[in-house]
């Protein structure tokens, strides 16, 4: 019989409230708002509250993470050329984005247990060409974003943070997302804070939060006097992104925020359980936390020493999904190394990629590029869901166990 009988909670709830929050969209035919979202904003903007440095948080609701990520670059001025800083080991989004608007990524490596990006591998990196510093707080764990501004506003840079995995988070009292200039999140159908698709950035500064409505936000959506000024200056056209959201999805987004908090509370005190029945398990490591951080648990990660069980990672992979334990691995190959972003190898493997010409232009070669935590922990990654958001100690001694079997064999 397998370890693992029991399941989560069903995710995202969908509480009635919820439910309702949507359904009144429907039913006032009210879909398709050219001003945005603009109550969800406010929201948003009073649960993350001001940044580190004080100022208050502009949030703007957009129509994916993705979209988020872009926007807070644009807004900042950056664009062809520019370098940004990045983790290897992530979700492609993160990099991709950057691509996008015709800036070059630069990996710095990773702690090969955690997966978070080392501040100590940033700053060797910065270059006359660097702009800004993009973090990524991966799996629902802070990383050291309190370092990483330190570096940034000593070498004139930005930082922003990809807190797509990550909303509640906190490094020492403070929610990811304070620390940097800007911050984007996803709230696509799986995330913590979860709509339908959709996603936030976070400014900082308001006349960068301008600059990106050009790219994406409706007159409508405007100050009447910033609209007219814009207007006047014949800057408001229909040379748009199309990243207007989904009202819908921002209903469904606001009525879960009061929700948040508690659900990822659970998570953590599960994970705190979990992490206790698997301290004397020596084939697999439970990605550490930062001292001073209070991760959310969007995804276990888990790291198998295929050294001390004598299993291949698909052999401790099938075992555990025998114990009722389904996972998948979530990172197979680090950014640097994959094939559609290295344009000296590609060649005609595949269709032509839009970032091939400026990544060849700016004279990038990512097969020189060595991030040895990256590489490390990729082949030993194996990640589970955990939707855990009611508290349920039984069901963490089962996967404890679950796991411990599919190590013995």
């Amino acid at each position: 019989m397998p370890a693992l009988t029991r399941t989560p909670p069903p995710y995202p709830s969908r509480r009635p409230e919820v439910i309702e929050a949507a359904i009144r969209v429907l039913r006032e035919g009210d879909w398709t708002r050219l001003e945005g979202a603009p109550e969800l904003e406010a929201d948003l903007a009073a649960w993350h509250g001001p940044g580190v440095d004080g100022r208050e948080t502009i949030a703007w609701y957009v129509a994916s993470g993705t979209a988020a990520l872009e926007a807070i670059m644009l807004g900042h001025g950056l664009g062809p050329g520019d370098e940004v800083i990045t983790t290897p080991y992530t979700w492609g989004a993160t990099v991709s984005a950057i691509l996008a608007i015709g800036a070059i990524p630069v990996f710095a490596d990773v702690d090969p247990l955690s997966g978070l990006i080392r501040p100590d591998a940033v700053e060797p990196l910065i270059t006359a060409k660097t702009r800004a510093i993009m973090c990524v707080h991966l799996f629902g764990h802070p990383c050291d974003a309190q370092a990483l501004r330190a570096i940034a506003d000593r070498r004139g840079l930005l930082l922003f943070e990809d807190g797509s995995q990550a909303h509640g988070a906190r490094l020492h009292g403070t929610r990811v997302g304070a620390f940097g200039h800007a911050a984007a999140f996803s709230c696509m159908g799986l995330k913590l804070l979860a709509g339908t698709e959709g996603g936030y950035a976070l400014f900082r500064d308001p006349v960068a939060a301008e600059h990106a409505y050009l790219y994406g936000r409706h007159p409508r959506g405007l100050a009447p006097d910033r609209a007219q000024a814009l207007g006047a200056a014949g800057l408001l056209d229909s040379l748009q992104l199309g990243w207007r959201p989904c009202a819908i999805g921002a209903a469904l987004v606001r009525a879960a925020l009061p929700f948040l908090d508690a659900e990822n509370a659970a998570r953590q005190r599960n994970a705190a359980v979990l992490r206790r029945h698997l301290a004397d398990v020596p084939g697999v490591t439970l990605a550490p936390e930062l001292p001073g951080a209070e991760g959310c648990y969007h995804l276990l990660s888990l790291v198998h020493h295929y050294e001390k069980t004598g299993l291949t990672r698909d052999q401790f992979s099938q075992r555990l999904a025998a114990e009722g334990a389904g996972n998948f691995h979530y990172i197979p190959v680090p950014i640097h190394r994959l094939t559609r972003l290295n344009p000296h190898d590609y060649a005609q493997t595949g269709p032509r990629v839009l970032w091939h010409e400026q990544l060849v232009r700016a004279g990038v070669d990512y097969r020189t590029v060595s991030c040895p935590g990256a590489e490390w922990r990729a082949p030993r990654e194996v990640t589970l869901g955990f939707n855990w958001t009611q508290d349920d100690p039984e069901a963490m001694a089962q996967l404890a166990e679950a796991i411990r079997r599919a190590c013995d064999g």
